[in-house]
């Protein structure tokens, strides 16, 4: 029996990873330069709109590097998760 081939799946679960990560690493750097390390608007982009909090329909957040990272992982993860657990789903129906 031969065994099927799954390093296609490697490629897809390492692209899936590392764009997670990217996200959050990407809010953390946003989160260091407008709201600095002192949790308040302290960054060079902030000058006048004096926001510290972010909402997500009834859920809110300080703005800070540390949960803007949080967000990119939370959002970037999940879009793309139900992305591929659609192909996932799809692909194994075709199969069958």
């Amino acid at each position: 029996m031969s065994e099927p081939d799954t390093r296609g799946r490697r490629v897809v679960v390492w692209m899936y990873v590392s764009a997670v990560a990217v996200a959050g690493l990407f809010g953390y750097v946003l989160g260091i330069i407008v709201y600095g390390d002192g949790g308040g608007p302290a960054g060079p982009l902030v000058e006048g709109s004096g926001a510290s909090y972010g909402a997500i329909g009834p859920i809110t957040f300080q703005l800070n590097p540390l949960n803007l990272a949080a967000f990119g992982v939370v959002s970037v993860g999940f879009m793309l998760g139900v992305g591929l657990l659609a192909i996932v789903y799809v692909s194994g129906r075709a199969d069958a």
